[in-house]
C-alpha cells in the first residue's frame, strides 16, 4: 500500500506520523471517505470542499491547497493496486505543544491511503437493515472529525443487541443520523430527511437531487423517532453504502418488513447514473 504524508508518497511500513500528533492525543482532526470504481473518482470536488469546510470550522489551518489535495488523492489512488478503492484523507492539527489548547504552534499533518473498497453483499439490498436506537450523537455533528467515539460504541451495542446498526437519537426524540451514514424515510410517498444536527453527506445530496430528477416530493425537517417506526420506508445513504433499505428499529418492523418499492427504485437509478 502507498500511503501519502504531507506530500512524500511511501510504503505502508514507512508511514508514521509523531505519537505527540494532536489528532491522536485528543481527536484534533479531521478526515473524509471517497469511493473509487472502475478508477473514477466520484465527488472528489464535493468532499474536498466539506474536509475544507471541516477544518476552517474547527479553525485547523493548513497549507494545501484544494488543487493540491486533488492532486496528491488521485496520485494516491494510481498508485495503488486495484481498479476500486476507498479513499481516506486525514488532515490532522499536528504536533504542538502537549496541551490541547496550545494549538497555535502545532503544524498539521496531511494523509491519504487507500484500502479495498467492500460493497454490502447483494443480499443485504435486498434484506435491508436492522437498526436500533441510541441516545447518542457525534462530537461536532456538522464536521467530519476524528472524534468517532459515539459512532464505535452505537455500532457494537447494536451488534451486541442482534441488529446490524444504530440511529441517533437527540434527547428532545428527533432522530439525526447514523453511525457512518445518513438516514432517510419515506412517509405518504414524500422523501424525508432530518436536517439538523447532521454532518451533511455528499451521497445524501446526489440521492435528493437524484430524487428530484424522479419527481420525487422532498422535505428537510426534525424527524421524530415515532415518526421513524411507522414510516412507510425507511433508508441509509453513504459513500461505502449507496442505499440500504432498513425493514427493521428496535421492535418496529417498517412497512411490510421488506426492502420498500420507493427505495429498490433510487438504489436502481443511483447505481444506473453513478455506480
Amino acid at each position: 500500500m502507498t500511503v501519502c504524508i504531507n506530500g512524500k508518497f511511501l510504503n505502508s511500513n514507512e508511514a508514521t506520523i509523531s505519537i505527540f500528533d494532536h489528532g491522536f492525543l485528543y481527536g484534533d482532526g479531521v478526515f473524509d471517505t471517497i469511493a473509487a470504481v472502475n478508477e473514477k473518482i466520484w465527488w472528489l470536488d464535493e468532499h474536498l470542499d466539506r474536509l475544507i469546510e471541516g477544518c476552517s470550522s474547527i479553525s485547523l489551518k493548513h497549507p494545501w491547497s484544494k488543487s493540491e489535495l486533488i492532486e496528491l488523492t488521485k496520485e494516491t489512488f494510481h498508485r495503488t493496486e486495484g481498479r476500486n478503492g476507498r479513499i481516506r484523507i486525514t488532515i490532522t492539527r499536528g504536533v504542538g505543544e502537549v496541551p490541547s489548547y496550545s494549538i497555535e504552534t502545532c503544524k498539521p499533518n496531511l494523509v491519504i491511503f487507500v484500502t479495498p473498497l467492500d460493497f454490502p453483499e447483494e443480499s443485504k439490498y435486498s434484506k435491508g437493515l436492522s437498526l436500533k436506537s441510541v441516545n447518542y450523537s457525534r462530537v461536532f455533528p456538522k464536521v467530519k472529525n476524528l472524534n468517532f467515539l459515539p459512532s464505535i460504541i452505537g455500532y457494537t451495542d447494536a451488534k451486541k443487541a442482534g441488529f446490524d446498526d444504530s440511529v441517533f437519537v437527540n434527547f428532545d426524540g428527533y432522530v439525526t443520523e447514523g453511525t457512518t451514514w445518513n438516514i432517510f424515510l419515506f412517509a405518504d410517498r414524500k422523501l424525508i430527511a432530518p436536517g439538523d444536527s447532521i454532518l451533511v453527506g455528499v451521497t445524501r445530496n446526489k440521492v435528493i437531487e437524484l430524487s428530484e430528477s424522479l419527481g420525487i416530493d422532498i422535505e428537510v425537517r426534525p424527524v421524530s423517532l415515532q415518526e421513524l417506526y411507522s414510516a412507510q420506508e425507511v433508508f441509509a445513504t453513504g459513500t461505502t453504502k449507496r442505499i440500504l433499505g432498513v425493514t427493521k428499529i428496535d421492535d418496529f418492523v417498517i412497512g411490510k418488513g421488506s426492502v420498500g418499492e420507493l427505495t429498490r427504485k433510487l438504489l436502481e437509478e443511483f447505481r444506473r447514473v453513478y455506480y
